[in-house]
């Protein structure tokens, strides 16, 4: 490995000397830039939105705080609670019936996150307002994890607009957002009435009627026509002016064209050519339902992490206001760890350790980017799951030993809260380990299929490889990180009785098992009726962290939907219910003097 990783820094370092002896190290970037830079920028164009969005939005909340009534809504706490669950419900239920009741075949995995959500944005909505809030916005912004996030999410963006230069029509993105299908579903439905054919002369002599609708054909992604009478459509008015053979749709029929079968379309590209004859004599109605995506179709995802950014912002302001004691521990929980050397040193490594990834020579003869993505996503979740049992040990069960949570507890905060503060702390601390070290791999993992055609003397692949390696990625991290939310909790659980030497051990047993609680249920099956007991006994017991697990799906080459985050989400909120409830069982009685 050794050797391997030296032979690949030295290509390195012969690449940097022949770019400054060779002279034109200007045109060999060139060649190579805006395949790094195009996916870059896009995703920007969505970190970009999402802050602008979020900026408007709270801009306008403040603007509402200085009505009075509204300003002061939130200043009981009871009433406060109450409006918010009311106006999260309400937003949670437009959410379901726009995206879980269109999608029958997910809607359960969709409704408790899209719920969720929306009860999320009623207190955003309603503390968004409150006069306090308005006061506040620069200690928000500049208090606990945010400003570290905000900072890296800013870079990031930085670094995609000045590669604005290296990328081709820059404003083709820019015009692709209003394009993004995010309240409906980019379907739009055209009747037209074809008038009937002149009983004096046969079907071929029928008149072609000319339409007047628009389309295009570059953003339509599907496209189905029905019609109730035999017509013909053509791109112009007569045989003289056909540029093509018209088609053909007889009544009843059902023509379908999609862009992904890579079908010839039956309409014309310009649409004021769209011509139609009726074959018959009474009146055609044809239908067309046309599915529209951007002309840039990758915009949509740069657009969701937009909507992901504006929604983090959204939850961090309705956590501070609504619940000030539990964010006060949280926020001192977090600052301390993260001031830890051993933090540091993680991070450093969790850096240092994706560097080295995508510059190593794996010699899967082509596999090398899996490698590379499987790797850095599972040193980030170790690094971050070892952190979270460290953190769990010195902020909860070191606190407990050491009177200082009778000090905690002394005051208004009550022991719900403190274990709920401790937790939400810690896996603040760990949200920024994994936007900071993913940050550097989403960067370098554009740029790694490019790296790997110059090794191997390959066409420079176009930018839509980087952007989907980067987008295929996103999910995984998500994946990962819910996972180490799950061990976070049992640590926390663990901690209010056990020692860190204990609670590491326990939480590193129930973590290989919890992998293995799929494999070992199914081959309980059929086997011996008490093997396949204590295989369900296990599966009940111990989390299924396999669930969180896709490390299959990566060696496949196959995509994580981002559905399968809906579903493992479902998961996460029973099981850190679960372990919620049994830590407080094991907190409340627990003697602190």
């Amino acid at each position: 490995m050794l050797a391997n990783l030296s032979a690949a820094s030295s290509g390195l370092l012969f690449d940097a000397a022949s770019n400054l002896s060779g002279g034109m190290p200007l045109a060999q970037i060139g060649d190579w830039m805006p395949s790094w830079a195009t996916p870059i920028y896009a995703i920007s164009l969505g970190l970009l939105l999402g802050a602008i969005v979020a900026a408007v939005f709270y801009g306008l909340l403040a603007a509402l705080s200085l009505i009075p009534p509204l300003g002061k809504l939130a200043d009981n706490s009871t009433r406060g609670n109450v409006v918010s669950l009311v106006i999260g419900v309400v937003v949670g239920g437009l959410l379901c019936m726009r995206f879980a009741s269109a999608d029958e075949e997910y809607a359960q995995s969709l409704y408790l996150p899209l719920m969720m959500m929306g009860i999320v944005m009623g207190y955003a909505v309603v503390y968004g307002m409150w006069y306090r809030t308005r006061q506040e916005w620069f200690d928000i912004l500049g208090e606990g994890i945010v400003p570290y996030i905000l900072s890296t999410l800013g870079v990031f963006t930085v670094v995609g607009l000045l590669g604005t230069i290296y990328v081709t029509d820059p404003m083709q993105f820019v015009r692709s957002i209003p394009q993004v299908n995010l309240i409906s579903n980019g379907t739009l439905i055209h009747e037209v009435t074809v008038p009937g054919a002149d009983p004096s002369v046969g079907p071929d002599e029928a008149v072609f009627h000319a339409q007047d609708f628009d389309y295009d054909l570059r953003s339509m992604s599907e496209l189905v026509i029905e019609t109730d009478k035999t017509i013909m459509l053509g791109d112009g008015a007569n045989i003289a002016e056909f540029s093509r053979k018209p088609a053909r749709i007889d009544a009843g029929e059902r023509m379908v064209y999609r862009y992904e079968d890579r079908d010839v379309p039956p309409l014309p590209s310009d649409p004021t050519k769209l011509h139609i004859q009726n074959r018959e004599l009474d009146p055609a109605t044809v239908r067309f339902v046309i599915t529209s995506v951007p002309k840039v179709p990758e915009i949509s995802q740069a657009v969701a992490i937009g909507v992901i950014v504006f929604f983090m912002i959204s939850a961090l302001v309705a956590f501070r206001q609504a619940a000030p004691r539990v964010w006060a521990l949280a926020l001192s929980t977090a600052k301390n760890e993260m001031a830890q050397t051993l933090y540091l040193i993680l991070l450093a490594i969790g850096i240092f350790g994706v560097v080295v990834f995508s510059i190593y020579p794996f010699n899967t003869l082509g596999d090398d980017i899996r490698m590379f993505k499987d790797s850095s996503v599972m040193l980030i979740m170790v690094l971050a799951m070892g952190q979270a049992v460290w953190s769990a040990g010195t902020s909860v069960s070191d606190e407990i030993e050491g009177r200082t949570a009778l000090t905690v507890l002394s005051k208004p905060v009550s022991r719900r809260s403190f274990l709920l503060g401790k937790y939400a702390g810690i896996m603040m601390s760990i949200a920024v380990m994994f936007v900071i070290i993913g940050a550097v791999l989403l960067l370098l993992m554009s740029y790694k299929p490019i790296y790997d055609a110059r090794e191997t003397a390959r066409a420079t692949p176009g930018w839509q490889m980087g952007f989907e390696e980067i987008m295929t990625t996103i999910p995984v991290l998500g994946l990962y990180f819910m996972q180490t939310m799950s061990i976070a909790a049992i640590a926390v659980a663990l901690a209010t009785r056990l020692p860190l030497l204990s609670n590491l051990i326990s939480c590193l047993v129930i973590y290989v098992i919890g992998n293995l609680t799929q494999p070992l249920v199914a081959s309980a099956r059929g086997e011996n009726p008490l093997v396949g007991f204590v295989g369900n006994l296990i599966a009940i017991v111990v989390p299924n962290l396999n669930i969180f697990n896709v490390q299959s799906a990566i060696d496949s080459g196959n995509q994580v939907p981002w559905i399968y985050l809906a579903a493992s989400f479902n998961y996460l909120v029973v099981f850190a219910v679960a372990i919620w409830m049994v830590a407080m069982l094991l907190f409340e009685d627990r003697d602190l003097a």
